[in-house]
């Protein structure tokens, strides 16, 4: 499982004017999968009695031609529930979202996460962002795979993020517009001028200087030159991440390497395997050509000893013939010196129980 966390400042706002200009309603909802995804029939319910609402949108689907062949889809539906979460002093709120992807297969791949607002001292609001990102795929393309959610989520909260603080701009600049005074009724200010005037004093905002009211910024000029209701409408130019099917393409790339490589040391070791089976069965055909023949008991000592040294010299003639073949045979060879000085051992001890079996015949005879 993969985590990712993004955190960003809004100025000049706290975690209940946040929440009035981007979860309210539905309205910065649809404008941003409407202006972002091309989703036009993004909606949001209202916030029910415990806190949550359902939201539904497209999501266009960044993957390989492949994977879209398998999928089907070209977009794919998601239903996400938000659920509302309030400090009791107010001052910051959580929302948890769990969104479910509507095509076949999508169980094996979960993303959830939740966005915390908070009040900062110095008048600002901190936003952070948490994503958890899992997929329910074989080994090693799990891990290939949650690495490319990662990334593809990352890019998602950055983009979201950045285009609320815009959003919040905006907002807050069609609210802080200077209302239009409405003109005083006739006579109002000569009676108001006079203590008996009539009717209860009526009072008026008034500027210094009435130039001052045409030089009152726009909308336009406030907040570094975003747009506000009396100014040009500013268009958002959303976030152009890396494309997922670039990014699953290197994945699949550094797979096919490390394939090759392990391809490679496998064709290795049947080399050498091959090469033992070889050294086994050469050690195996001098072992059967070597094995001596039944003799019948010799009648004297002398005839023994004789045996005796000719099976000690042909196992040890064996041996030596191994044991040079060795070094070049490899592990085949070493198991073939260790057999043949086994042979030569047993040859001599075979050789010596015969000589004094034969020597304890003599002695008797005599």
């Amino acid at each position: 499982m993969k985590e990712i966390e993004i955190s960003t400042e809004v100025p000049d706002c706290d975690a209940k004017t946040y929440f009035s200009a981007i979860y309210s309603d539905d309205k910065a909802t649809r404008a941003f999968h409407a202006e972002v995804n091309g989703d036009t029939t993004a909606s949001a319910q209202p916030w029910s009695a415990d806190g949550s609402r359902t939201v539904k949108f497209v999501m266009p689907m960044n993957v390989p031609a492949f994977l879209k062949r398998i999928i089907g889809l070209d977009s794919v539906p998601v239903t996400e529930v938000q659920q509302l979460e309030w400090a009791e002093d107010k001052s910051s709120f959580k929302l948890v979202s769990e969104p479910t992807l509507n095509f076949p297969g999508a169980n094996k791949f979960t993303t959830s996460g939740f966005l915390e607002v908070s009040t900062l001292p110095n008048g600002s609001t901190r936003v952070t962002a948490l994503m958890r990102c899992s997929a329910g795929l074989a080994w090693p393309l799990n891990t290939q795979v949650e690495s490319t959610m990662a990334t593809e989520a990352q890019a998602s909260i950055n983009t979201f993020l950045e285009w609320c603080k815009t959003y919040f701009r905006k907002w807050q600049s069609e609210r802080e517009e200077v209302p239009e005074r409405p003109a005083p009724p006739p006579g109002a200010a000569a009676r108001a001028a006079t203590p008996s005037g009539g009717g209860p004093d009526v009072f008026y905002d008034a500027w210094d200087d009435e130039s001052e009211l045409a030089q009152a910024p726009t909308g336009a000029e406030v907040e570094g030159g975003e747009a506000g209701p009396s100014g040009a409408s500013a268009e958002v130019v959303p976030y152009a991440p890396k494309r997922l099917e670039d990014v699953i393409v290197e994945c699949l790339r550094h797979i096919q390497a490390s394939t090759a490589d392990t391809a490679a040391s496998l064709r290795n070791l049947e080399d050498m395997i091959r090469n033992m089976d070889d050294n086994i069965q050469v050690l195996r055909d001098k072992l059967a050509g070597k094995r001596p023949t039944a003799r019948s008991r010799p009648a004297a000592a002398s005839g023994a000893a004789a045996a005796g040294s000719a099976a000690s010299r042909t196992a040890t003639s064996a041996a030596a013939a191994t044991a040079v073949a060795a070094p070049g045979a490899g592990w085949g060879g070493y198991l073939g010196l260790v057999a043949a000085v086994s042979l030569v051992a047993g040859s001599g001890a075979v050789a010596y129980m015969r000589y004094k079996q034969v020597s304890a015949g003599s002695g008797g005879s005599r």
